[in-house]
């Protein structure tokens, strides 16, 4: 199995989280900070994080979380990362350790873009005794 090119640490503020429920499901909003060290890019999330989880009345899970990073790139340029990452959950899968989920990138790292841009990866998402642990995979690695 192939490694991670790069693992976000996610930490969301319970107080900070905003929940709507009714008849027809239920969405609830969840503000986060995070950080990822890797050998691609190392940075810190922005302000204005948020994962975005909806529930139908059948108990399914959309989430989508959308965050930007600031950091450095491989070569030490400063850059922008931004994720979009979404996953679904059924009601089947709430005892897997990981959740699967597709992230999509958009950068200015003049080296990382031409990479990250591509829609080639899959990520792995886990609850933690300290947040969420995001792994990301490049799917053409593991072929």
């Amino acid at each position: 199995m192939a490694e991670p090119i790069m693992v976000f640490q996610i930490f969301a503020d319970s107080s900070q989280v905003s929940n709507l429920e009714c008849k027809y499901g239920a969405v609830t909003m969840i503000p986060f900070t995070g950080k990822v060290e890797s050998d691609l890019f190392t940075g810190e999330i922005l302000p204005g994080a948020c994962d975005v989880q909806i529930e139908n009345p059948a108990l399914s899970r959309n989430m989508c979380a959308k965050y930007m990073f600031k950091g450095v790139d491989c070569e030490g340029n400063e850059c922008l990362l931004f994720v979009e990452n979404n996953g679904y959950l059924a009601p089947v899968m709430r005892n897997d350790p990981w959740l699967p989920a597709c992230p999509r990138f958009l950068t200015d790292s003049p080296v990382l873009g031409d990479y990250l841009c591509r829609q080639q990866f899959r990520s792995e998402v886990q609850g933690r005794d300290w947040g969420v642990e995001i792994r990301i995979y490049d799917i053409m690695k593991e072929v």
